[in-house]
């Protein structure tokens, strides 16, 4: 049976016939594997929601809503703009093209803020962010005040609410003392809350202050610091994603040019 089943085969192989059935069926194959690729890539989705925000565009831009005609003439360019700029970005056309490779680059940062944005939002990931970065949002003693110079008049009745007032809000010790002196860093220590203090003298001449907040020195709780680890940890992400990006690329430079690229040095550019 063994011997039999070689027999043929070995015929099958020899014969010029089977050799073009072989040949046909890899060409088959290979159609069928390039025609299901192309199709799946090869498409235009357009959804009720771009109709609709190309309707606004129109009213916005025109003043009044497009007709049936001048829509359909919109979304008959959008559709060929997505074709030829696929096509285009399938032949290599965009390289050379500083400004389309530019306008390329805009547009993937842009996508990728979106993601970060989003992730952002996600409570979860914010507060997983802040624990392994809380020693980043570590603040000084933080006073928010405001004072009032005092006349000659004043200063003898020193006992009322001032007119007018000036104010200043979450501001370091270091800075306060440079603005206004260290007596009012000592006042303001020692005086109550929304209390407005006797005489102090500054080197710009006597004033009275009030305290209005104050934050000792520490490390920012998730709440305090949640506008600041908003803005921190979509540019993580963005630096992140596109550091992935850049790893998935072979650099070549000319030998001996001096141009020192790394990824630290591609994403001064983002």
């Amino acid at each position: 049976m063994l011997n039999t089943a070689l027999y043929w085969l070995k015929k099958f192989i020899k014969d010029p016939f089977s050799h073009f059935l072989i040949a046909g069926a890899i060409l088959f194959v290979c159609y069928s594997f390039y025609h299901s690729n192309t199709s799946s890539t090869n498409e235009v989705v357009i959804t009720p929601s771009q109709i609709t925000q190309q309707k606004r565009d129109d009213k916005t831009y025109f003043g009044s809503l497009p007709s049936h005609k001048m829509l359909n003439n919109d979304i008959n360019q959008v559709i060929l703009q997505r074709i030829l700029s696929q096509q285009a970005l399938k032949l290599g056309l965009e390289k050379g093209d500083p400004n389309l490779n530019a306008l390329l680059m805009q547009r993937f940062i842009s996508y990728t803020t979106q993601i970060a944005k989003i992730n952002a939002a996600n409570t979860r990931l914010l507060n997983r962010y802040y624990v392994a970065h809380r020693q980043n949002y570590r603040v000084p003693n933080m006073y928010s005040l405001c004072y009032h110079f005092l006349s000659p008049q004043e200063q003898a009745h020193s006992n009322q609410a001032p007119r007018s007032q000036q104010c200043l809000s979450h501001i370091t010790e270091q800075d306060l003392q440079s603005k206004l002196g260290s007596a009012v860093i000592k006042t303001l220590n020692t005086i109550a809350l929304n209390t407005w203090s006797h005489s102090v003298n500054t080197p710009f001449g006597p004033i009275t202050v009030k305290l209005t907040h104050y934050n000792k020195a520490g490390i920012l709780s998730f709440k305090d610091a949640k506008p600041l680890l908003t803005n921190d940890y979509t540019n993580a992400v963005i630096n992140t994603k596109i550091t992935d990006v850049i790893k998935k690329y072979r650099i070549e430079l000319p030998a001996n040019s001096g141009i020192v690229v790394t990824t630290k040095t591609l994403l001064k550019n983002v």
